[in-house]
């Protein structure tokens, strides 16, 4: 959970996100949350639209993964928020450095690296996306379905089921500093596409 006093995204006098189902036990709607964004990742797999890797293009995956939940879906957060005392980009910063980010972004030119290369520059947009936090909410499920879709494009594939979720966490954690954990468990779960 974030830290955000006084959020204008929580009920009032509680750290529950407020939501379309008007859901205030912080339980109740994280198990929700949990089932429908994991059936939206299975599901936008199927949909056909252009793959832009740009913002409005992981605005888009935001929004189609949180739509049905949080009216913020797809919008950049309106505030700033810690976790477990490290700061995220201040959010009047967000629009300017996730343009920087994206440029990074060049298909033709990451169609040319290596295997070892391509992980390190997508684990550098990883953890780049990850400081930034531009959504108030599911920037982690975002940032990887974005990083799914890249691959996809690149002729590999991803399997996030491979990694086990705390190791990613405490990796992505620690990629601010030092990104090669991040690196081998990338490199454990990313293979060309068959």
């Amino acid at each position: 959970m974030y830290d955000a006093i006084n959020s204008r995204y929580t009920y009032k006098n509680s750290n529950v996100l407020i939501n379309k189902l008007n859901i205030k036990d912080e339980k109740k709607l994280t198990a929700y949350e949990t089932k429908m964004v994991a059936f939206k990742l299975t599901t936008i797999q199927k949909l056909k639209f252009e793959r832009t890797y740009d913002e409005n293009h992981l605005r888009f995956i935001h929004q189609y993964l949180f739509f049905e939940i949080y009216d913020f879906a797809g919008k950049y957060r309106l505030e700033n928020i810690t976790k477990e005392n490290f700061l995220f980009s201040d959010f009047h910063y967000i629009e300017e450095n996730i343009k920087e980010i994206m440029k990074k972004i060049d298909l033709n030119l990451l169609k040319t690296y290596n295997f070892d290369s391509l992980v390190s520059k997508i684990s550098e947009i990883m953890t780049d996306l990850n400081v930034l936090h531009p959504f108030r909410e599911g920037n982690g499920r975002t940032t990887r379905e974005f990083i799914r879709e890249l691959l996809e494009d690149l002729g590999y594939e991803i399997n996030w089921y491979l990694i086990d979720y705390d190791e990613i966490l405490s990796a992505s954690v620690m990629a601010v500093i030092d990104d090669k954990e991040q690196i081998k468990l990338l490199k454990k779960s990313i293979k060309p596409k068959a």
